[in-house]
Parts: C-alpha cells; sequence; structure tokens
C-alpha cells in the first residue's frame, strides 16, 4: 500500500521512498534486517509502537513485497 502522499515518481527510489515513508516502517524493516521475528519481538524492539499501528505497517509492508510473512 502507497502512502497517501506520494512523490509521483516512475524511479525505483522515488518508489522506496513511498513505500517506506511511512512512520515507523522503516524502524520495523531495522528490526528485521537481523532475521525473522516474531510480532512480540518486533514490538518488544519498538517501544511506543501501538499494536494496531504495528499490525497496520506490517501488513502495509507485506502487501508492498517488502517482506514475506512465513507461517
Amino acid at each position: 500500500m502507497v502512502s497517501k502522499r506520494s512523490y509521483g515518481q516512475y524511479c525505483g527510489l522515488a518508489r522506496a521512498l513511498d513505500v517506506v515513508s511511512g512512520r515507523w516502517s522503516l524502524l520495523i524493516v531495522r528490526e528485521l534486517l537481523e532475521g525473522p521475528a516474531r510480532y512480540g519481538r518486533l514490538q518488544a524492539g519498538l517501544p511506543g509502537i501501538s499494536t494496531n499501528l504495528l499490525s497496520d505497517r506490517l501488513r502495509e509492508l507485506e502487501e508492498s513485497g517488502v517482506i514475506r510473512r512465513e507461517l
């Protein structure tokens, strides 16, 4: 899901910024750079993020192809 505010450009960098520019998105990606993480570990590593916002951001990042959920 692309944020409502978009750069409206068709280059890769602008598209990447559209995808990860949401609040907390880059911090979530940072947490996942270490490897797969359960929801609880992500929440513990991001003090201050609400459960609803974490769920929303994870869903947006998954829909954009930035992350992949494994069951």
